[in-house]
């Protein structure tokens, strides 16, 4: 494409030509003859400095933020904000695949994942192939590719759009998180269906406060286009405050009868979920493996989108009993060891409070063991509010690591246990470790909740990521365990 083609409707200043370009990136490593670069800033590198090596390598045009270039040979185009810059011709380059495509976007703090595969799920079951994007990966229904991110840059957010297009797949479902919301990563995707499971605490070492953390939430819905469709959860507060914002058609859902779509009854078990919900006025029998109440706020968001995207409710009833799990959300990890072994990817406050009140709820009678870390360079002040979660709901909490990143693994600890007002509790360092002692301690009457990591199969410690799964340990000690005996 030429590079003026790719600059259509974007403000800039600076000279261009008739030049065609075959790529675009930012990250210098990547670039080829042909490629444009564009010079974003990162949190620990700026772009501009990577200029000259863009250059080197083949750079056919340069997309800077306005400051001094002493670049001469090729096209250095100037704008106010290059990763807004980047959103647009990154569309324009891929052809906006958006637009000719039906897209689900969703967002909120926690639940964005299940929510997501159970969407894509339903569209798939009714006829609809359909791609996913989000914290599992890039999924197609060919297959599944690791993306590293919950929303990748824009670039890679138009090119796997293109991809599905250019596959005869006119369907997508996306996990848009707040920073993709903050960094422009989706401002060039035309969203049909915007979904809003809920807000509580995350993220506060990036947004600082949770007026800023709900603001990039909220850009999502503003966005949205007279004839587009938002699903608000209207059982939240910033829900309500979402619903008084947006200008396009609006579905509510909830727990309350004056929602669109909420539960008549439902029953909820170690096994699963069963309910009646009312869609409109329609009244409509569910089954799911999806443990808990939290679940069933995803299955009835999923509900919602289905409704908005015309699926029938027999084929929404349909889709959602066939809907197996998502992987490391409530996932019990079968092994020949007593007891019930679970892994969530809960990370903030309120997913704990989910997670181990549902426990609580489920299986009063059961000691409960929770085993958890907090992630290092993240919102240190949510790490004592979870170990006070974790103790108030369990028989005993064992404390590890759980990607420290750059930070000292004993400060994040002394931090967490600020949160414990009794000694019952455990610190092992090694996660690998604390879960092979939290398991040695099960009888057939007790229930491990391994919190954090989920599906992740990695430990990042000091820069460096170290192969790590939580369910894979537990299989190979759960079953070396039992051969033993």
């Amino acid at each position: 494409m030429k590079l003026k083609d790719m600059l259509k409707n974007l403000k800039y200043t600076g000279k261009i030509d008739e030049r065609e370009i075959n790529g675009i990136t930012h990250d210098s490593r990547k670039v080829k003859d042909g490629t444009l670069f564009v010079a974003i800033k990162g949190q620990n590198s700026d772009g501009y400095e990577f200029i000259p090596s863009a250059i080197e390598r083949g750079a056919s045009a340069i997309i800077a933020n306005g400051r001094t270039t002493k670049i001469t040979g090729i096209p250095v185009v100037h704008v106010a904000d290059t990763r807004e810059a980047m959103s647009h011709v990154a569309a324009n380059f891929y052809g906006r695949p958006s637009e000719d495509m039906s897209i689900v976007g969703i967002t909120g703090t926690n639940g964005k994942t299940s929510t997501c595969k159970l969407i894509a799920h339903l569209l798939q079951e009714n006829d609809s192939p359909c791609g996913s994007l989000g914290t599992l990966g890039f999924s197609t229904p060919s297959g599944i590719m690791s993306t590293g991110f919950t929303t990748p840059e824009s670039v890679e957010v138009q090119q796997m759009l293109n991809f599905l297009k250019s596959s005869g797949i006119n369907h997508a479902v996306l996990e848009i998180s707040s920073h993709a919301l903050e960094m422009h990563r989706v401002d060039d995707v035309q969203v049909d269906v915007a979904v809003f499971t809920h807000l509580s605490q995350d993220h506060l070492d990036y947004h600082e406060n949770m007026e800023n953390y709900f603001q990039a939430k909220l850009k999502l819905f503003t966005q949205l286009r007279p004839e587009s469709t938002a699903i608000i959860n209207m059982d939240d507060k910033y829900g309500k405050k979402i619903i008084k914002s947006v200008k396009s058609k609006i579905i509510t859902y909830g727990f309350n009868d004056t929602a669109d779509i909420y539960p008549l009854s439902y029953a909820l078990s170690l096994t699963g979920t069963t309910a009646h919900i009312s869609i409109d006025g329609k009244e409509i029998e569910i089954s799911s493996p999806l443990i808990g109440k939290f679940n069933l706020y995803n299955i009835l968001a999923s509900i919602a989108s289905a409704h908005a995207l015309e699926i029938s409710p027999l084929g929404i009833a349909r889709a959602i009993e066939s809907f197996s799990k998502v992987s490391g959300r409530m996932e019990i990890i079968p092994t020949q060891s007593p007891g019930t072994i679970i892994i969530d990817y809960a990370h903030t406050p309120d997913a704990y409070e989910n997670v181990l009140s549902t426990i609580q709820e489920l299986s009063s009678e059961k000691k409960v063991y929770t085993l958890f870390g907090c992630g290092g360079n993240r919102d240190q002040s949510k790490r004592a509010l979870m170990t006070s979660i974790a103790e108030k709901y369990s028989d005993h909490v064992f404390v590890t690591s759980d990607n420290p990143r750059n930070e000292k693994l004993d400060d994040i600890i002394s931090q967490m246990c600020e949160g414990f007002t009794e000694a019952d509790h455990s610190i092992i360092h090694n996660r690998v470790d604390a879960i092979e002692k939290a398991m040695s301690r099960m009888d057939e009457n007790s229930i491990l909740l391994v919190l954090g990591k989920g599906h992740d199969d990695y430990e990042e410690i000091n820069g460096q990521k170290h192969l790590h799964s939580d369910s894979k340990t537990i299989s190979e000690f759960g079953n070396a365990s039992s051969d033993s005996e």
